[in-house]
């Protein structure tokens, strides 16, 4: 693998001005989809958010995509189509799911032309937009949910709204500079009646908190003038955390929540929100709040109900009972869903975004085709070996570990790229010394030697001595010494094996500073428990070896 040294020097902004970007995939997967949004009037028109990749946009129902968002941040968090123009569409920039590997927006951008051109209309400071809702009969009115910063208080958090077209935005709903908007609907009869999801959220290196004092369901009825919490005698008491809030298209007078509490449950009204009885607390929509909370009820049907979590849940008879319709673990459909639509036109048309990419389905959710045409898969890292033309080796969120060609004589297709790893990806290196072996690695250290002729898996993560624990980050670094004759590991200590990982030897003390209080990742969560290891702390976050002494 070829290795690259950076100096601290300023480099002039045209030394790689003339070198051009190629697209080399993969697209044999996806990615993360964080948002979506089509046309009512015409649902072949689809517009899909991606966690890191962007805006892309289709005419033909998501056959082909187009990037429509290539200069601006990557990270999306809300699209909403101008459903009266269907050329104005708003995007707000930084991803709503906050788990620890997000990145952040800038702001909220409008298009007036379908997406040729974009321009920014403000709220840079709010970092993570989760909503963006448009005035059904005056499209100059906007409100806007702003989620705030995920590592620490902003004062650019709540609802904002915007009387003339984004020049100028008023925040019209703020409760304090830890708790922002996560969800916000509009009354599909009354446009002045907007319900508002505020959540009291943070995350650390080494932990996360849903729920505090500040979250709560909030409702105006002059159009953000003035607002008031919603409350019941029903709800949850105590500290809340991430809400969702749904209107039935089929029977107005029917709102759903879902509130996390340390009784997380879903909540109905048949009186549009005057009385409320709560319907549901199983673990499945109980599960994982901060990642997947989203109600989308059908617009034709009052009982049925569509939840995006794990898998797609889906409940006939008014929030009772919940079941998948399918089981992604059986590989029909990626795990992991956060976007999701409806056509009030014909509600069999589904659009699903999933940790995986885009799946469309026209028979109410019963089959799904993947999108296998969207290369927005987040890479956690690259590296190259030295054949000519050279293979890019990569970790995916979610996606596992892949290999492919960085040129090709008839162009790079879907099928020149391979996977070799499952789960998280992370590093993955050639062996440098033995061609038939590459590296990979899934979340919390867990390192695979892979032999390509035979597929043989071998494990090599260091094992802990007797009555010690070691500590993995979920993003565990791994090096190879230039010459390859060395390969090193951290947890809490730096290993290094010299026999490719089948021993490794102990070359260093605890390196962290080993605070107690930053490894209690087992009540991580805050609300709800959420223990997947990637807020691990107090561990070895990179490695390098001294080109010059590799003692």
């Amino acid at each position: 693998m070829a290795s690259v040294t950076l100096s601290a020097q300023t480099l002039d902004k045209n030394t790689f001005g003339g070198m051009s970007v190629r697209q080399i995939g993969p697209a044999t997967m996806s990615g993360r989809i964080s948002a979506l949004d089509a046309l009512q009037s015409d649902p072949r028109v689809l517009y899909v958010g991606a966690a890191g990749g962007g805006v892309w946009k289709s005419t033909n129902a998501g056959t082909t995509f187009e990037s429509v968002f290539d200069d601006y941040p990557q990270s999306i968090g809300a699209i909403s189509i101008d459903q009266n123009n269907p050329d104005t569409v708003w995007v707000g920039t930084g991803e709503k799911w906050t788990r620890n590997s997000v990145s952040f927006g800038a702001g909220l951008y409008k298009t007036t032309n379908g997406g040729d051109r974009w321009k920014l209309m403000g709220l840079e400071a709010t970092e993570r937009i989760a909503d963006i809702v448009i005035h059904p009969e005056d499209p100059n009115v906007v409100w806007v949910a702003a989620l705030g910063h995920l590592w620490g208080p902003n004062p650019e958090r709540g609802v904002y709204k915007t009387t003339d077209g984004g020049k100028t935005w008023e925040l019209v709903l703020f409760v304090d500079e830890n708790t922002g908007c996560a969800e916000l609907i509009i009354d599909p009869e009354n446009p002045d009646v907007l319900y508002a999801s505020l959540w009291d959220f943070r995350r650390t290196a080494y932990d996360f908190r849903s729920g505090g004092p500040g979250s709560g369901l909030y409702k105006t009825t002059d159009g953000g003038a003035n607002w008031s919490q919603v409350q019941s005698d029903v709800f949850p008491q105590g500290t809340l955390g991430r809400i969702s809030i749904a209107f039935s298209g089929a029977d107005h007078n029917r709102m759903y929540t879902l509130i996390e509490s340390d009784s997380t449950a879903l909540f109905r009204s048949d009186d549009r929100g005057q009385t409320w009885e709560e319907v549901n607390r199983s673990y499945p929509i109980a599960q994982r709040p901060f990642y997947f909370s989203q109600l989308y009820p059908d617009p034709e049907k009052a009982n049925l109900i569509y939840k995006p979590g794990f898998q797609l849940l889906v409940s006939k008879d008014g929030g009772k009972k919940f079941a998948s319709p399918y089981s992604s673990q059986g590989g029909r459909v990626h795990p992991d869903h956060h976007a999701f639509f409806i056509s009030e036109k014909d509600p069999n048309w589904l659009y699903l975004g999933t940790d995986g990419g885009v799946y469309r389905s026209f028979d109410a959710g019963a089959t799904w085709e993947m999108m296998r045409n969207l290369p927005v898969s987040t890479f956690y890292h690259v590296s190259v070996d030295t054949e000519e033309p050279y293979q890019v080796y990569g970790g995916l969120q979610d996606n596992g570990s892949w290999v492919g060609p960085s040129n090709s004589p008839g162009g790079i297709g879907v099928n020149d790229w391979r996977n070799v790893g499952g789960g998280d990806g992370f590093y993955v290196f050639p062996d440098k010394q033995d061609d038939n072996i590459i590296y990979w690695q899934s979340q919390g250290g867990n390192i695979i030697r892979s032999y390509q002729d035979t597929r043989e898996n071998k494990s090599i993560r260091p094992v802990a001595p007797a009555g010690e624990n070691l500590r993995f980050n979920w993003n565990t670094p791994v090096r190879f010494s230039e010459d390859g004759a060395r390969m090193y590991v951290g947890a809490q200590y730096l290993f290094r094996s010299t026999n490719k990982g089948d021993t490794w030897e102990r070359i260093s003390p605890d390196l962290t500073t080993n605070d107690p209080a930053k490894q209690q990742q087992e009540k991580s969560g805050g609300l709800t428990i959420d223990n997947s290891t990637a807020e691990n702390h107090t561990t070895i976050i990179t490695i390098a070896e001294s080109p010059l002494n590799a003692q």
